[in-house]
């Protein structure tokens, strides 16, 4: 199998995500790769847990800025 990356405008995203799943399953695979939100996804994680941190007081104040 092959990869192809398509940038496709907005008004036409639609009628080609149709299409694609006419095709059967085998012949093509549709994943989103989408790099920027797996990284706003670690980073409110990451946020997440520092919150619960804070509430749960295990957190140190080792500096304070002025």
């Amino acid at each position: 199998m092959k990869r192809l990356t398509l940038k496709i405008r907005d008004d036409y995203f639609d009628k080609v995500v149709s299409f694609l799943e006419i095709l059967p399953k085998r012949a093509v695979q549709i994943k989103q790769d989408d790099k920027k939100k797996e990284k706003l996804d670690a980073i409110e994680n990451t946020l997440v847990g520092s919150f619960e941190d804070i509430k749960h007081g295990r957190t140190r104040k080792i500096g304070t800025i002025i």
